[in-house]
């Protein structure tokens, strides 16, 4: 008889996901402040408006990623990033995992998630240290909205060398130096 494998949470440094939250509240506040202290109707219903969309908008992609966490389950490994991404990738798919860095500049590819086009690449970082490359047998759909060809997917591990070991024993890989 097969025994169970545990699903095991695989969390992401989240230092940039709680200053953005920090500042989105401070934001909020400034506008909703602004928009009760103005004496015209026009620019108070300016600065609601504002206060209202720029906290729902931040709201939306700053605060949700402090909740959640990537998932390796036994069949397939599972990353999620608040509303950002959710996106399931099987351990079949695989074909190598690496610890990486960004070769374009962290500017270029930023927090949060990314696609880039030309080389199939989803990014899914939440810093610019501790990446991990999982190069996959090939282009696969994912997404949510926008589907798009993945063929490499690069995201953050707190753990980087745990997640490594994790992902390579699961996936019946070597993990490359």
């Amino acid at each position: 008889m097969a025994s169970k494998i545990d699903v095991v949470r695989i969390d992401y440094p989240k230092r940039w996901f709680a200053m953005g939250t920090v500042v989105w509240v401070i934001t909020t506040v400034a506008l909703f402040y602004l928009a009760s202290t103005t004496k015209e109707d026009f620019v108070r219903w300016t600065w609601y408006i504002a206060g209202a969309l720029v906290g729902i908008f931040l709201g939306l992609f700053f605060a949700p990623p402090l909740f959640t966490h990537n998932i390796a389950g036994e069949k397939s490994f599972r990353i999620k990033m608040g509303l950002l991404a959710d996106v399931t990738i099987p351990y079949t798919w695989i074909r190598r995992i690496r610890e990486t860095s960004v070769r374009w500049g962290g500017v270029r590819v930023g927090i949060g998630v990314r696609y880039a086009p030309l080389t199939k690449t989803l990014f899914a970082t939440t810093e610019f240290a501790d990446l991990v490359a999982l190069k996959l047998d090939g282009p696969h759909v994912m997404g949510r909205i926008l589907k798009r060809q993945v063929a490499e997917v690069v995201l953050s591990a707190s753990n980087m060398q745990g997640f490594i070991e994790l992902i390579s024993k699961r996936a019946g890989i070597e993990p490359e130096a």
